[in-house]
């Protein structure tokens, strides 16, 4: 029973990602809805543990997430505020970590890995509905781009991309031919509301992680072409626009927030490059730093849009060696299957983004990445 509770939460907890949102305070203390699901899953699978006295799964990826772990510990302890540094710590590490650990002891079968991907996909199609009821009924935001209810289009992007793939994966495993036709229908939604983003980043990591796939996958190629042409049709729109052409322009606005943006985090790092400056902190320091370079065309900028930066500066240089680390053992444990494709074309999807984004500092994009982390650890070990 108790296992079954386990599977079940395990399952229940990628398709309730969007209820981070739901925020209220534990005794004294603020706690999304998420969160107080991972924490009731890591108490109850601890508690099996330590009663049944199963055996404890170590993985060569526990020592990145401590080296992670005690870096973002150390800079939210230095942290100018330690109220907003702590809240971050507690909800983007602490508990996608202990979510990754139970992953890691639970997962035994690939049809676990399935189900995980199921929930994954029902929870992204459901968020691209309610985004394109946003779009139909023209709220957008000032540029006229879908953010539906997040605080900006590329946080809707960066959440739905990767579980694009997850859909294609889906519909690769599957038999049934009214089962491929909803998923085809899921994939088309999904692909409609990040094309309706307008988020650059989260089209140029698809198209290099599409292309990826395509030549380092053994499987059906029609799949592949149809997936590949899915995404041309609807960027080449796009990418023939004078948006586009704006876009390879230096003199385009958000090319040239982000060029000010990361000499100001640089500036930043000269300054706080051991233990960083706290999760959470970083625009306390832009504001300081930004007024001496000019233009600078953003004011409020909550992270630095870059993922190794934002590690940098929030999580030190101990966070940083752990986040390298990490991906480092992610590539080289990398097997030329199906599975192993998809996680490992998500895992270059959100660093090819992370260039210009922060495709982890988020509650729901933090539990993606530990996911991925964790699942492609494990198909590395399962026969196929």
């Amino acid at each position: 029973m108790t296992k079954k509770l386990i599977n079940l939460l395990i399952y229940l907890i990628p398709f309730s990602l969007p209820l981070y949102l739901i925020r209220f305070k534990l005794f004294w203390v603020p706690i999304t809805l998420l969160e107080l699901l991972i924490y009731l899953l890591f108490i109850i699978w601890f508690l099996n543990f330590l009663f049944k006295k199963e055996k404890f799964i170590y993985s060569n990826l526990y020592f990145p997430l401590f080296l992670i772990f005690i870096g973002t510990t150390i800079s939210t302890l230095f942290s100018a505020n330690l109220e907003i540094s702590a809240g971050i710590w507690k909800s983007w590490f602490l508990a996608p970590m202990l979510f990754f650990i139970v992953l890691i002891n639970i997962i035994k079968d690939k049809k676990q890995i399935k189900n995980i991907f199921i929930s994954l996909t029902l929870s992204g199609f459901i968020v691209s509905l309610i985004a394109l009821f946003y779009w139909f009924n023209n709220n957008l935001t000032y540029d006229n781009r879908l953010e539906a209810f997040y605080n900006s289009p590329n946080y809707l992007a960066m959440f739905l991309s990767p579980i694009l793939f997850f859909s294609f994966y889906l519909y690769s495993s599957f038999k049934n031919n009214i089962l491929k036709i909803a998923l085809t229908l899921v994939g088309f939604s999904i692909l409609t509301v990040i094309y309706l983003t307008y988020s650059y980043g989260a089209w140029l990591g698809l198209i290099i992680a599409s292309f990826f796939f395509i030549l380092s996958s053994k499987f059906k190629v029609c799949y592949c072409f149809v997936f590949l042409l899915m995404i041309v049709v609807f960027f080449s729109f796009q990418f023939s626009s004078y948006k586009f052409q704006g876009f390879l322009d230096f003199s385009y606005p958000s090319l040239k927030s982000r060029l000010v943006i990361w000499q100001s985090s640089w500036e930043i790092i000269k300054d706080h490059s051991l233990i960083g400056i706290g999760p959470g902190m970083f625009q306390k320091y832009y504001l300081e730093k930004q007024i001496n370079f000019k233009p600078y065309p953003e004011w409020a900028v909550p992270q630095p849009h870059n993922i190794f930066l934002a590690f940098w500066l929030q999580t030190g240089l101990v966070g940083l060696m752990g986040f390298i680390w990490l991906i480092i053992i992610f590539f080289k444990s990398y097997k030329s299957k199906i599975l192993s494709s998809i996680l490992l074309c998500i895992m270059i999807y959100i660093l090819i983004h992370g260039l210009i984004d922060t495709t982890y500092w988020k509650n729901d994009l933090s539990i993606i990445f530990w996911t991925i982390i964790a699942l492609s650890y494990k198909a590395g070990r399962l026969s196929y």
